[in-house]
């Protein structure tokens, strides 16, 4: 029987059952075993090796004492031959956890958020895809797409700008005008794709020209809500209840909308229109973020402003990611396609050195900054790059130490009141490339350094 007046609250949980494996079976049992945590956040250990009966009757009592409420109610122990139990230990979606020094794999079952738990996904073919991702609002992230598409679009460049902020939508009021909004919007794709299906007149009615693109290269939009939504808004909020969704295909596979908004881009992508996708993704860390995250294979640019707030954000999510990396073997090219940005920062180069500090001490807490080498050596690295003398004159890419298949940056979009509350139609005289770059030179450098070489000069 769970003992209701265990203090032990959720953080506790797990390395309270880890030690209790270890003291009782051993660390080998530990590393060899599955964690299951279950969707009420309840625990279990399923060990790789054969246990008795007898020991799994009084241990599990033991153990459901030291858990207390985060004990699962059914069975909290079981041995290698116990029904499901192979099934738990080859589950594809096990994580490795280091707790006090032992590495433990746990199984996550989620009512949401599942996507997280997927891998980041190879890099995708071309057209090449970027991201543009911030844990909260209001650093920047649009207005850099804005600006991005504008360039690419002067340099004769295709683009397709994708906005995936259902909740919060700008990208369409940004770039597209009355004239110009399509009938549908990717709000209406994510309802119909598990419905009626999607065809290609669909994807058409899905897509607005920009003016931006000044008749050079093109920019044409898909935003979250269509002419449709707009005309019906009491609807909207039902669409977006369907939207996140799952539903099984006609070939009986669970899409989640990681999978909807991958297989969309897919759609766009086969199209051969366009040579770049820029896609808009949700602030902050709700489970749909990880489809443009995790899921798009594309280069991921992660906004955020020098404040508490952005780095507690960074901290969470480059540790999740950290779970994803095996630090007995090479680094993951992913991590090379993950670039953090500074957004409205300081002019003063030294004055930015506070933000690139934090990041880079963030990126080595979360086991991300180097591999398979000891915290001696990581700190001595850090102390060295602090002590690098900052010059003015020198650009942040130059200075910043840029390894492969390391996270990238952070690199600065400067602070410019002419772009606070930008609105690119109103004010196209600030899409001058004399204009823009003093504010977003570093940050076109980097796209352009992730554009294949073959592909820099346009037609």
């Amino acid at each position: 029987m769970v003992n209701l007046t265990t203090n032990i609250r959720f953080d506790d949980s797990l390395p309270t059952l880890v030690q209790f494996i270890s003291d009782n079976l051993g660390k080998d049992i530990v590393s060899s075993g599955v964690a299951l945590r279950d969707t009420s956040g309840r625990l279990a250990f399923f060990s790789a090796s054969e246990l008795d009966q007898t020991s799994i009757e009084t241990l599990s009592k033991q153990l459901c004492e030291k858990l207390g409420p985060y004990a699962r109610t059914d069975r909290v122990l079981a041995g290698r031959n116990d029904f499901g139990v192979e099934q738990i230990l080859k589950n594809p979606t096990a994580y490795p956890v280091l707790i006090n020094g032992m590495m433990i794999r746990v199984v996550d079952r989620r009512l949401v958020g599942a996507d997280w738990q997927r891998p980041p996904a190879p890099v995708a073919p071309p057209p090449l895809r970027l991201v543009f991702a911030s844990l909260k609002g209001g650093v920047g992230r649009s207005t850099a797409l804005a600006v991005v598409a504008g360039d690419l679009a002067l340099k004769g460049k295709r683009v397709l700008a994708i906005d995936l902020d259902i909740e919060a939508p700008g990208l369409g009021s940004m770039l597209l005008d009355e004239d110009t909004l399509p009938e549908f919007g990717v709000l209406d794709a994510l309802v119909e794709n598990g419905i009626s299906g999607l065809d290609d007149r669909f994807l058409m009615d899905m897509i607005g020209p920009s003016a931006l693109a000044k008749g050079l290269g093109r920019i044409d939009v898909a935003p979250v809500l269509g002419r449709r939504s707009l005309n019906k808004p009491a609807d909207v909020l039902a669409k977006i209840a369907i939207a996140y969704a799952e539903y099984v295909n006609e070939n009986g596979e669970i899409m989640t909308f990681l999978d909807q908004v991958s297989s969309l881009i897919e759609k766009f992508a086969a199209t051969k229109n366009y040579d770049v996708i820029l896609v808009d993704a949700r602030a902050g860390l709700h489970e749909t973020t990880a489809s443009a995250v995790m899921g798009l294979g594309a280069e991921v640019f992660l906004f955020g402003r020098d404040e508490t707030q952005t780095f507690q954000g960074f901290r969470v999510l480059l540790a999740h990611l950290a779970r994803f990396v095996d630090h007995k073997n090479p680094r993951p090219e992913w991590l090379s396609r993950l670039t953090l940005v500074q957004g409205q920062a300081p002019q003063e180069f030294i004055k930015r050195q506070h933000f690139q500090d934090k990041c880079n001490s963030i990126i080595v807490e979360s086991g991300l900054g180097q591999n398979d080498i000891s915290k001696g050596e990581i700190s001595g690295k850090i102390s060295s790059f602090s002590n690098i003398p900052w010059d003015d004159e020198v650009p942040d890419a130059e200075v910043l130490p840029n390894e492969d298949s390391r996270i990238q940056g952070p690199i600065a979009i400067l602070d410019d009141p002419r772009f606070r509350g930008f609105d690119p139609l109103l004010k196209r005289d600030l899409l001058s490339e004399k204009i823009y770059q003093s504010t977003f030179g570093q940050f076109l450098e980097q796209i352009y350094n992730c554009i294949p070489a073959e592909e820099e000069n346009p037609i």
